[in-house]
């Protein structure tokens, strides 16, 4: 009897598996091929390329050392560590771990880019739509932005405007700078016409009009400038270029003038670093903010988040410091005392800073 129990069992579930699908994904799961069939799955992409910019201390720690230098800002401590402060003292080796993720979040963002970008531009009626258009904006933005990094960083470097699929379209070799910069300003120039309005009630963690105006300006700034080249010659553009970058930069402001929605915060500037500090977001005088929350789980009070690394040293409310403290710096980055030279008698913003 045992014996047909099991056979007839092993009947059963013989064809249950011809008759039942148990391939069905979990709910959360999403084909990259037909992804991008609503405004909410939009919108989550978009947002996965903002994640780049937070993840594992990209913009919140490892961005800072990069403009640290002789002539700005330096960095507490003379000693080797392979991170931030052979970055700051130029002694930069193959393994330091910083410059390794910095490379890599800027790429992971910039193909999440590309990825939104196609995908929406696909979507059904995305013509018509400014809100899909508007989602496209910030994607260019984004991947604007984080191109121009590139460029600063490391002159030539691969670049591609599509999605990497595969292995075979990875590891492509370097692309003139001057070819990312046109690509750059293609996406600014779209990113300034679709973004959002700037009005007061906006959030200035996702870029406007007047945000894009400004990056826009950068660029040209830096691209009229010298670079170091590949054959370790510093060049700049002939005097025609220049002329036209700087024509172009004097356009932009007065468009950014024109849209009239920016403009030193009134209510004087030592209360408008006292609202940055508190994490109270402000549109006027902010165009942009990279968004972040030092908070959770794993939060502590020198947790080398941003300002805690280049604010005044100052201890924690409660830990050798007055009840009134703002909060923990430990001062590692510091700006060099005759920056303070550089502002007038009677500057509000000279103290404060």
């Amino acid at each position: 009897m045992k014996k047909y129990k099991v056979i007839a069992l092993s009947a059963l579930i013989a064809a249950g598996f011809t008759s039942c699908d148990l391939t069905e994904k979990p709910t959360s799961y999403y084909e990259k091929d037909t992804y991008f069939e609503t405004m909410d799955q939009a919108k989550m992409s978009v947002v996965g390329i903002y994640d780049c910019l937070a993840i594992d201390k990209h913009y919140g720690q490892f961005e800072m050392a990069m403009p640290a230098s002789d002539d700005t800002y330096y960095i507490q401590g003379t000693g080797t560590d392979n991170t931030r402060r052979d970055i700051a003292h130029y002694m930069v080796k193959p393994t330091n771990t910083w410059i390794a993720s910095i490379w890599e979040y800027k790429y992971l963002g910039i193909d999440r880019a590309n990825f939104s970008i196609a995908g929406i531009e696909q979507m059904t009626g995305y013509k018509e739509d400014s809100n899909l258009k508007e989602l496209v904006a910030q994607a260019r933005f984004l991947r604007a932005f984080l191109a121009f990094d590139l460029i600063k960083y490391w002159g030539d470097v691969p670049f591609k405007t599509t999605y990497t699929a595969g292995y075979e379209e990875s590891f492509k070799g370097r692309v003139s700078r001057e070819e990312i910069y046109d690509q750059i300003i293609v996406d600014l120039n779209f990113a300034k016409e679709n973004l959002q309005k700037d009005n007061a009630s906006l959030s200035p963690e996702v870029p406007s009009q007047g945000a894009a105006h400004a990056l826009l300006m950068r660029v040209y700034l830096q691209r009229a400038g010298y670079s170091l080249q590949q054959d370790g010659t510093l060049t700049r553009p002939d005097e025609t270029k220049r002329k036209e970058y700087f024509n172009a930069v004097i356009a932009e402001w007065t468009a950014f003038q024109n849209k009239g929605n920016h403009g030193f915060y009134t209510g004087g500037f030592e209360q408008l670093f006292r609202g940055y500090s508190e994490g109270i977001l402000n549109s006027q005088e902010s165009l942009w903010e990279i968004a972040f929350n030092p908070t959770g789980a794993g939060y502590k009070d020198n947790a080398g988040t941003w300002a805690t690394y280049n604010g005044p040293a100052v201890e924690a409310p409660g830990k050798n410091a007055p009840a009134d403290a703002w909060g923990r710096a430990n001062a590692f980055f510091r700006v060099l005392p005759a920056w303070k030279n550089f502002f007038e008698e009677g500057d509000e913003r000279r103290d404060v800073m």
